[in-house]
């Protein structure tokens, strides 16, 4: 009877170890087309979600990593979102990495997980080796821990699938800190929207109406909104946080509002972009805690921002809405970027010369965004 008693404590601390060094995860949506062994010494997890712009930048860099590591070394993306969500997402985002869903959350909480994107390095005991934002993990470290780690585990055994009954995944409610709504009371210069970064928030003061422009990067004739909606807020979106990356949603959600598109039609913009000729982001750096955008009379510069932002300032610097057509382009990307904008012949043919964008005036579709109270239902 003793003999049982301790035998079962052996097997059930056993137990206990190998399920710690685990990968729990729920679904597989694809295995790494990069990695070249099914066994492995390191295994690398890279939280993520599809709403998290900077998580899309890591994948790149991580691919870098298998591509650099592609034998006994597995990196795996995890998310808690839904598969028809990742569907989607892969759809128009190719991924080379192992991608799995963890619908219950359960690794995200097992290993604390606050903030994305975040990592974590294991060998193949299970033990953490490294932790942290994925870009800090470089590829001598990575050499450094195989030349340490030599026992191996197969794929199938570090990352343990747990199926789960399929049920409707109830979307996480955003932490308060992660979005500030003050109400001002009174009613903005409808022309004018005040917009500032601090150290750990992104601030927007005006009318909603020209908050939902910045949001949607839009102009402000395409927000149709009753008048007793637009009132005055100040908003506050913290850094890096899932209300930052989803403004224009989590916005309308807690204001109780609902958007529609729909269509105007009318003369725009085009920026067609076929085969671009991207600048990147280290053709102009004027440091930390510097503005990003140089406007002047004619030209407009920018240190490291997307196509997105960039069109937003210049639907204002113009008041035209701008039109984007382009197919597999990462819109979120960062570049950096200096553009005439006073005399449109001067813009075309910069903006073509420069980074390949074909500009034209035309009379087009364009889209409308709706705003109303949500129903009860």
């Amino acid at each position: 009877m003793k003999f049982n008693k301790i035998a079962l404590s052996f097997l059930f601390l056993l137990c206990t170890t190998l399920c710690f060094g685990q990968i729990n995860i729920s679904e597989q949506i694809q295995p790494s087309s990069l990695a070249k062994q099914d066994a492995n010494a390191l295994y690398f997890v890279d939280f993520w979600a599809t709403w998290c712009g900077p998580c899309i930048h890591v994948s790149k860099y991580l691919e870098s990593l298998q591509e650099q590591y592609p034998n006994n070394f597995y990196v795996v993306s995890l998310t808690k979102e839904s598969p028809d969500i990742v569907d989607r997402f892969m759809k128009k985002h190719k991924m080379n990495l192992a991608v799995a869903i963890d619908y219950e959350g359960e690794t995200f909480k097992k290993n604390n997980v606050r903030s994305l994107p975040y990592g974590i390095l294991y060998n193949a005991y299970g033990d953490e080796l490294w932790k942290g934002h994925p870009a800090d993990l470089k590829g001598y470290q990575i050499g450094g821990f195989l030349n340490k780690n030599k026992k191996t585990i197969p794929v199938s055994e570090m990352i343990k699938l747990h199926e789960y009954e399929k049920f409707v995944v109830v979307e996480e409610e955003i932490q308060e800190d992660e979005l500030i709504i003050t109400n001002l009371n009174f009613v903005e210069d409808n022309s004018e929207l005040r917009t500032s970064k601090h150290k750990s928030y992104l601030e927007l003061k005006g009318d909603l109406k020209g908050i939902l422009a910045y949001t949607l990067n839009s102009h402000r004739n395409q927000i149709e909104i009753p008048d007793e909606l637009n009132k005055s807020y100040e908003i506050r979106f913290k850094l890096d946080s899932r209300a930052y990356f989803e403004q224009t949603k989590m916005l309308l959600k807690k204001l109780k509002l609902k958007k529609t598109d729909a269509e105007l039609e009318g003369e725009v913009i085009v920026f067609d972009i076929k085969d671009p000729r991207f600048w990147g982001d280290n053709e102009i750096d004027w440091g930390p805690d510097t503005p990003k955008f140089l406007i002047g009379d004619s030209e407009i510069k920018a240190d490291g921002v997307s196509l997105e932002e960039v069109k937003y300032k210049l639907i204002n610097l113009l008041d035209t809405p701008i039109v984007l057509q382009y197919e597999n382009i990462d819109v979120k990307l960062v570049h950096d970027w200096d553009i005439h904008y006073k005399y449109f012949d001067l813009m075309v043919s910069g903006m073509w010369d420069s980074y390949g964008i074909d500009v034209a005036k035309k009379n087009i579709k364009y889209p409308k965004y709706v705003i109303a109270k949500r129903g009860f239902f």
